[in-house]
Order: C-alpha cells, then sequence, then structure tokens
C-alpha cells in the first residue's frame, strides 16, 4: 500500500455536508470519500487520453439520464430511436474530442485522422436519424418531431448532388 500523508483542510460547510451526502462504494468517512474522489478523478484524467476509456466515462456522466429515459419508456409503452441515436453516438463524439490532442506540430495525418473519424461518428448518429425519417411511424415521441427539419435536409441534399453533377460533367 502507498505511503499515506495527512493534509488538513477548511471547506464551506456546505461542501463538507455535499461530501458527507456523497455516496460512494466503500467510503463511509469524509476522509474516505475524499480519497475515492481522488482515486476517480486521477482514473478520469488517465482516460482522457484513451478514446475507448473516454466512452466509458462519457456512457457513465449520461448513465443517469439512460435509466431515467428506459423507466419513462418502460411505463408510457413507447420508444424514442432519436434519442436512443443520440445517447449513443454522442459519447462517442464527445469522448473524441475529450481524448483527442493536436499537438501545434502535429502533422496533417493526424488531422486528417481525427476528422475521417468525426465524419464517420457524425454522418452515422445522421444517417440513424434519417432512416427513422423515411418509415411512416417513425420510433419517435413526436411523430412530426423528424419532419420540421426534413425539407431542409432535402433541399440541402439537392444542392450537393447538383453540384457534384456539375463537376463531373465540367471535368
Amino acid at each position: 500500500m502507498a505511503q499515506m500523508q495527512t493534509i488538513s483542510i477548511r471547506v464551506p460547510d456546505e461542501d463538507f455536508q455535499w461530501l458527507s451526502s456523497l455516496q460512494e462504494s466503500d467510503a463511509k468517512t469524509p476522509s474516505e470519500k475524499l480519497r475515492a474522489l481522488l482515486a476517480r478523478t486521477r482514473k478520469q484524467e488517465a482516460g482522457m487520453t484513451s478514446p475507448e476509456m473516454c466512452a466509458v466515462w462519457m456512457k457513465a456522466l449520461a448513465q443517469p439520464f439512460a435509466e431515467s429515459l428506459s423507466a419513462y419508456e418502460r411505463k408510457h409503452k413507447i420508444h424514442s430511436d432519436l434519442i436512443g441515436a443520440v445517447a449513443e453516438w454522442g459519447p462517442q463524439i464527445m469522448a473524441t474530442l475529450v481524448s483527442t490532442r493536436l499537438a501545434s506540430e502535429a502533422g496533417r495525418e493526424q488531422a486528417v485522422e481525427v476528422e475521417a473519424i468525426l465524419a464517420q461518428q457524425c454522418f452515422r448518429l445522421f444517417a440513424t436519424l434519417l432512416r427513422a425519417g423515411v418509415t411512416t411511424h417513425p420510433a419517435t415521441y413526436d411523430r412530426d418531431v423528424l419532419d420540421r427539419y426534413l425539407p431542409d435536409i432535402i433541399e440541402i441534399a439537392e444542392i450537393i448532388e447538383n453540384r457534384k453533377e456539375r463537376e463531373q460533367s465540367h471535368g
């Protein structure tokens, strides 16, 4: 076991109350809880350079939302693919943003690689959302939630298609 050091700190009463009420497994006293917080923070900091570990951390941050959403959907016997897709891809995208460090001397290859990863993640989310828009009864709470955005997306897609066709025919 590591050698322990004693520290003495003064904290505002509301911080002490918060620390005392904190639910940490195997941590009962304020000292144990503070050690648990330090260990968790160190683990998070170490994981910030690993996309995989960072994704696990981001998913853990979103877990209370996912659990409350699951309970809501069970109770009301409904489901939203839109929310499910964002809950799946949001942490992945955030993990890429949080874990990636482009040094000032980073080469173009590294920047291109990160761009490709983010494009893949964003477009997978986007494609999932668009798939829901092609069904007669999308798996959303509000069946019109996607319809509000589809005309703009279709217009943008048509502009891109027309530009690509002009570029191909002109060389």
